[in-house]
């Protein structure tokens, strides 16, 4: 808001286009379904289960608290990984990190897992937005980013439901194994797609950025002053 800098040209459209953000990586678009369940079924169910565990209001606070630090903690140091080798692999670490089972306990232990899995399922959001990034031509960026934070919006409300009418049947710990689930299957699929598409030259990685869940795409990205050559979808 404060530099001096000219405005890049609005652009003159932008529009949701899954079929084009999946040819472009299906890893990504993949990658926002997976995440957007995990992060509002996390956020959403973890004081409720810890209410009906028996944890004061004081212990759910400092567990609600504690949560976002997992973001910081763990971003970081796999955005570096995955400037310095196949973002894929750093998704598919970060998506077993999610398949941690654990459920009561001590309060500090407790604490520990879900900021590990706080921590995971933001990093599937921005590392998905990077590796789908990599792949994409300027002018592709911006129906790309639109096309991903709506599939994240689509997963976000549907898999919440889901859940909600499953713990009416198996109680509040339901979305932990809801949660197990989608991160081991987006992890297989990940390694999948390792093994089916030739991995992207390293010199076409672009610089990994952290980013919070529905955060889009950096706009500038859109108006780079070169154009990348698009390498293989993965």
């Amino acid at each position: 808001g404060m530099t001096r800098l000219a405005q890049p040209p609005a652009p003159q459209a932008a529009s949701v286009a899954l079929g084009q953000a999946w040819r472009i990586s299906p890893v990504g678009v993949v990658g926002m379904l997976a995440v957007g369940g995990l992060s509002m079924i996390i956020s959403g169910f973890a004081p409720i289960h810890a209410t009906a565990k028996g944890y004061s209001q004081a212990e759910v606070a400092l567990l609600l608290s504690a949560m976002p630090v997992g973001t910081l903690i763990l971003q970081i140091p796999l955005g570096w990984l995955s400037d310095r080798t196949d973002r894929r692999y750093v998704l598919a670490g970060a998506a077993s990190l999610l398949a941690i089972a654990f459920d009561g306990g001590a309060l500090m232990a407790l604490v520990a897992i879900y900021l590990i899995w706080d921590g995971a399922s933001e990093s599937i959001y921005s590392l998905s937005s990077a590796h789908a990034a990599d792949r994409a031509r300027k002018e592709e960026l911006l129906a790309l980013s639109s096309s991903l934070l709506f599939a994240w919006s689509l997963s976000g409300f549907i898999v919440p439901g889901i859940v909600t009418a499953l713990s009416a049947v198996f109680g509040t710990g339901t979305f932990i194994y809801v949660g197990i689930a989608i991160a081991s299957a987006f992890c297989l699929f990940v390694l999948w797609r390792v093994f089916a598409a030739r991995p992207m030259p390293a010199a076409a990685t672009g610089s990994f950025a952290p980013m919070s869940a529905q955060t889009p795409l950096p706009v500038e990205l859109a108006f780079a002053s070169e154009e990348p050559t698009k390498p293989a979808k993965a």
